[in-house]
């Protein structure tokens, strides 16, 4: 059973998110039967300690095959927040999920946030906070601050993804793939006309596009440990370099 802990409600950083008036917190899930409805509340209760007026928690089940829709409902949220549940039938990938999320967004700050509880939820406080001064805000697994366990295969990919991505769209972030980004909501929607990405390399760009439109990015470190899980085959690999080519050819051409 999670407990919720004091430093949430003590901390300046909630004080801010506090400020911001209105947060949308969008959920991209799939067959995360496990652990939706625990991300739900977790989300929300570090949301109330923040003492913020008004917030929602939209998540989308991007085709899932388990009970990720039916879990996600039963969900408990505070007096301040409404939870909305969006649904498909056809896995259509986390980006998809991401756009349908943002249209749903009713405030003028947006963040999303894994469901699989792979990020704690308290990263809000860290991406929500410095929205005041900045346009987006992406967690960095590889920020000084941050600690991130990995495999050393996992790190040479990341490095070698995150060269390549410097390399084709001149983005110079140290981590675009996190599952943890705020946004200005106003920001956000400018640029969702022009992605065409659905999976691997949404992220990419998404944040390209926006720091071509000279928005303000900011990368913070995570607050708890993240593990790079998993192997990424080369199947995998493979699509998301034809994606990322893709993405840095309709940067070049504006298609």
């Amino acid at each position: 059973m999670w407990e919720p802990n004091r430093w949430f409600e003590e901390n300046l950083w909630g004080i801010a998110v506090g400020r911001l008036g209105c947060v949308s917190i969008v959920l991209p899930a799939y067959n995360v039967e496990c652990c939706v409805r625990l991300t739900v509340e977790k989300t929300s209760y570090i949301l109330e300690s923040t003492g913020i007026p008004l917030y929602e928690v939209i998540v989308v089940d991007d085709g899932s095959r388990d009970g990720t829709f039916q879990e996600a409902f039963r969900a408990r949220i505070g007096p301040h927040g409404r939870l909305k549940v969006l649904r498909y039938e056809r896995n259509r990938g986390k980006g998809f999920a991401l756009i349908l999320g943002f249209m749903a967004a009713s405030c003028p700050y947006t963040a999303f946030l894994d469901a699989d509880g792979d990020i704690d939820p308290a990263q809000l406080l860290y991406i929500l906070a410095p929205l005041h001064l900045y346009d987006v805000v992406v967690t960095s697994k590889w920020h000084p601050q941050s600690k991130t366990e990995y495999t050393r295969l996992r790190r040479l990919l990341s490095y070698a993804f995150r060269a390549l991505v410097w390399l084709l769209t001149g983005l110079s972030l140290y981590d675009t793939q996190s599952g943890a980004k705020a946004f200005k909501t106003s920001v956000l929607r400018s640029i969702i006309p022009y992605l065409r990405t659905r999976r691997y390399v949404f992220d990419v760009e998404l944040l390209a596009r926006m720091a071509r439109r000279g928005a303000r990015i900011l990368e913070v470190p995570s607050i708890a440990p993240i593990k790079l899980r998993g192997y990424q085959g080369p199947r995998t690999v493979a699509r998301m370099l034809l994606e990322l080519l893709a993405v840095a050819y309709r940067l070049r051409t504006d298609k």
